[in-house]
This record gives C-alpha cells, structure tokens and sequence, in this order.
C-alpha cells in the first residue's frame, strides 16, 4: 500500500469488490468556471471548501490523505482531498480495534466528509454558488450502496445536517487549515493531522479481543 502521507490519486487498495464510483479515493473541489485563471475568491472558497473536507474526514477518524488547492485546468478542477475508498477505511478501523455493529457506519461518515466542503462553503463564507457537483455525483453513488435498504429521502437531509453541525463545531480547524492551504497550496496527511489534531490514530480500541488484551496487560 502506498504511503498516504505522499501524495497519490489513489490511497491503497482491496481485493473486495467496489462500487464503479468507489474506485476513486480524491474528493474533488469545486468546479472551475473560468479554467484559464483562478481568481482570488475561487481560491479562498476552494481552500474552505477542501478544508471543509479534510476536517471533518479527520474528525470522524477516517483515514485521510492529503489536500491541495492547486487547480487542474485540464480537468477543470479546483482542489481535491484524499481519503480511501470504504473497504480500506475499514480496514484502518479494525486494525485499530474499531468494530462497529452496523455496516453502514463507514458510509455515512465517508458521505457526510463528501458533504461537508459544500457546507463549509456555506456557512463559513456565505457562499450561494456551490461548486459541489461531483460531491453530489459520488454521495449518490455511495447511496446505492448502503445495506438494508435506507430511505434516501429521509436520510440525505439527517446526513447534511449532521455535516453542517460538524462545520460549525469545528469552524476553527477549518479556517486554520482553510489558511494553511491559501499560504502553502499543498498540505501533507502528516501536516493536516496535526493541524487538525484528530486523525485515524484517534480511534478508541472497543473491540473485545483487544480491550481484554491490554486489560491483561495492564
């Protein structure tokens, strides 16, 4: 597996089955209008917008790559974060000893990562032109595969809602990381976990076999 403290279009890889749209670990900023040159509000919107994303995958202990504001005008792209697909975050998980009882719980939080650069958007700068098609695009994929039958409509707007709460709680980290991007373009996984102060490493070891081996331990 690659280093995901380098920079890379992808972060590992699994030999279960993924979803077409699951294959692609970036999180794509927002979508370049004028692809010849990048003013300096896209720039700020795009830092807020990544940072959005980079936070809030932290928070929720996902294992997360890096960040760049550094546009793509081939692709017309503004940014993108990197985080693994779900099967790898799982894996991250319970090697740390996370074992959840509900399969969905890597989706909703790899969903509501995707949902929040939109959000910080929104309620950081008060923006109304949200560059978040391709967000959309892939939260939907990733919609289609959550077990046991979800309602969309209904969970959709608990979801963003939930990502719109973890923007305002962690509106300082992502204005940090929002500046550390306009000043450097680039930040390292290494530099955004500490920044941040959260990362995969946060997780707390629940899983039986290993909170009894460290009681024994201790």
């Amino acid at each position: 597996m690659p280093d995901p403290h380098q920079p890379s279009s992808e972060l590992g890889s699994v030999s279960a089955p993924t979803h077409r749209a699951l294959k692609s670990a970036v999180i794509r900023g927002p979508t370049l209008i004028n692809v010849m040159a990048m003013t300096a509000k896209q720039r700020k919107t795009t830092a807020y917008h990544e940072a959005g994303h980079a936070v809030t995958g932290r928070v929720l202990t996902l294992p997360c790559g890096y960040a760049t504001i550094q546009p793509d005008y081939a692709k017309a792209i503004a940014g993108h974060v990197i985080t693994p697909e779900p099967y790898a975050c799982l894996s991250e998980w319970e090697r740390r000893g996370k074992v959840r009882d509900s399969g969905n719980a890597v989706w909703y939080a790899r969903i509501i990562t995707y949902m929040a650069g939109a959000e910080a958007e929104k309620e950081l700068l008060d923006s109304t032109v949200i560059g978040d098609g391709d967000d959309r695009d892939q939260i939907a994929l990733m919609a289609e595969e959550l077990p046991g039958g979800a309602d969309w409509d209904k969970l959709e707007p608990r979801l963003r809602a939930m990502a719109r709460m973890l923007v305002r709680r962690h509106r300082g980290r992502i204005e940090l990381v929002a500046r550390a991007l306009l000043a450097k373009t680039t930040l390292s996984a290494k530099a955004l976990d500490k920044l941040v102060g959260r990362s995969v490493d946060d997780v707390k070891v629940n899983a039986p076999f290993l909170l009894a081996m460290h009681g024994g331990a201790s």
